[in-house]
């Protein structure tokens, strides 16, 4: 099952992590639990980047990311 934006499309690389956090506020636990993303200082992000931006700052692939965020890994 495939995890939407209230608009009806999938999270992309461009989605901010406010934007996605915003439609989807369980999606920080996913994150964490899925890819140790948003726990503490060093694995946080700003609200602002993409989710391309913090899966390069993370040394995570953005289709790894993407998976979580819309539920289908």
């Amino acid at each position: 099952m495939t995890q939407h934006t209230r608009s009806g499309t999938p999270f992309t690389a461009q989605t901010t992590m406010l934007e996605a956090l915003t439609a989807d506020p369980s999606l920080g636990m996913i994150l964490m639990r899925a890819l140790h993303l948003g726990g503490c200082s060093r694995c946080g992000f700003d609200p602002h980047d993409t989710s391309a931006d913090v899966a390069t700052q993370n040394g995570i692939p953005t289709d790894r990311l993407l998976a979580a965020m819309n539920r289908t890994n």
